[in-house]
């Protein structure tokens, strides 16, 4: 398996808390998904796909809170860029390896946020 492509699978996992942040930040009362509830045979692009058309909304909810909350969207908002994959977003059934890569990229920026911005996120 090429390491291209595990870096295509952490990326998107790192999109995907970035996203999942942004929600939160917004004041969302989901709860995002745990590091496990990742190791399935899913598509990457399918999760992404559910978040990415509502990110705007959840900028604008941010925007309208204020403050603190505003500020940390701004950072997040800020981070996606780099954290688009360099190849694509996968659009395959993920093996283990990719599972793992994917899983392992959302728990890593996750925890990130999470240390940066707890209390507003709940944490």
């Amino acid at each position: 398996m090429a390491k291209e492509e595990l870096l295509d699978h952490s990326s998107s996992g790192r999109l995907l808390a970035a996203l999942w942040t942004l929600r939160l930040l917004a004041q969302s009362d989901e709860t995002p998904p745990e590091r496990d509830e990742l190791l399935a045979k899913k598509q990457p692009s399918e999760s992404l796909g559910k978040l990415l058309p509502s990110m705007a909304n959840h900028l604008m909810r941010a925007r309208k809170l204020g403050g603190d909350r505003w500020k940390a969207a701004v950072e997040v908002f800020r981070d996606i860029p780099d954290l688009v994959p360099a190849g694509q977003v996968p659009d395959k059934t993920m093996s283990p390896d990719k599972q793992r890569a994917f899983a392992d990229g959302y728990d890593e920026q996750r925890s990130k946020y999470a240390e940066k911005f707890g209390r507003l996120l709940g944490t």
